[in-house]
C-alpha cells in the first residue's frame, strides 16, 4: 500500500484560509475560523501570522488578501510584465488613458501592472491586485474568448446572461478586442485585447479603462490596444515559454 504523504495542518489550514479570502473577499475572523473549522483562537493566530507577511490584511470589514500575494504572484509573471512594460506606457501615452495588463489567476482576471495617464485631471487608477471572473468585462473576457473549450463552458454555463457572454466571446474572436461599458464601476469603459505565449496559448491581456464619454471611437482604440497586445506577444516568443494560465 503506497504511503500518505505527511501534511501540515497549520499550513493546510493557512492555505485553506487564503482560498476561501479570495472567494469572499473580506470575512470577519469569526467567520473565518467558522469556515475553516477550527476554533476562533486557532483563526486568529493563523491571520496574525499571514498578516506578518502581508499576507493577508486586517480592515474595518474584516480580513483580506494582503499585498504580499501580489509579490509572490508577481515573480510568476515577471516575464510577462517585462515584455508588456513598454507596450504599456507607449499604449498609455498614444491613447492618453490608464493602460493595464492582466493575467489569470484560476478563474479569474487580475490586475499586474498599470501605467496611468498623469495629464488628466479625472483618471482611472486600477489597483494592482484587482480581481474579477474571467466571464466579466474587458480584461477577462479577452482571454476567456480564447481559453480551453471546457473553461469557456463552465464560466458561461453558470451565468444567466450567459447566451450574452457567449455571443460576446464570439464577437472578440473576430475583432481581436474586447469592450466593457459600467461593468466594474458605473461611468467606467473597458478596452483589453489578449496577449499569447510562443505557443499561440493565451496568458494575458492588456487594454485601457477611462471615463466612458471619453472612449467614443471604439474602432480606433480596439486597432491602438490590439496593435500593443500584438508586440507584447512578438517579445513573449523571444522569450522562454511561460506557463499559460488559461
Amino acid at each position: 500500500m503506497a504511503s500518505v504523504p505527511e501534511m501540515s495542518q497549520t499550513v493546510d489550514h493557512a492555505a485553506r484560509l487564503l482560498q476561501v479570502l479570495r472567494g469572499a473577499g473580506v470575512l470577519p475572523t469569526t467567520e473565518l475560523a467558522r469556515r475553516l473549522g477550527v476554533s476562533r483562537t486557532v483563526a486568529t493566530r493563523l491571520v496574525s501570522t499571514l498578516a506578518a507577511h502581508d499576507l493577508v490584511c486586517r480592515t474595518p470589514g474584516g480580513v483580506t488578501l494582503g499585498f504580499g500575494l501580489l509579490d509572490l504572484a508577481a515573480g510568476l509573471a515577471a516575464t510577462v510584465r517585462r515584455a508588456a512594460q513598454p507596450h504599456l506606457q507607449e499604449l498609455a501615452l498614444r491613447v492618453g488613458e490608464t493602460a493595464v495588463l492582466a493575467i489569470a489567476d484560476g478563474d479569474t482576471a487580475v490586475a499586474v501592472d498599470q501605467v496611468v495617464a498623469d495629464h488628466r485631471v479625472v483618471r482611472i487608477d486600477y489597483r494592482s491586485g484587482s480581481r474579477h471572473s474571467l466571464a466579466d468585462a474587458a480584461h477577462g473576457r479577452a482571454m476567456l474568448a480564447h481559453a480551453a473549450d471546457d473553461r469557456v463552458v463552465r464560466l458561461v454555463s453558470a451565468r444567466p446572461d450567459g447566451a450574452a457572454v457567449e455571443r460576446d466571446l464570439a464577437a472578440i474572436r473576430r475583432t481581436g478586442y474586447a469592450t466593457s461599458h459600467d461593468e466594474l464601476e458605473t461611468g467606467v469603459t473597458g478596452v483589453a485585447a489578449p496577449i499569447f505565449d510562443s505557443r499561440g496559448v493565451v496568458v494575458a491581456s492588456i487594454g485601457v479603462v477611462a471615463p466612458t464619454p471619453r472612449l467614443s471611437n471604439e474602432p480606433e482604440l480596439g486597432a491602438a490596444v490590439v496593435a500593443a497586445a500584438t508586440r507584447t506577444t512578438r517579445a513573449l516568443s523571444a522569450s522562454p515559454a511561460t506557463r499559460a494560465p488559461v
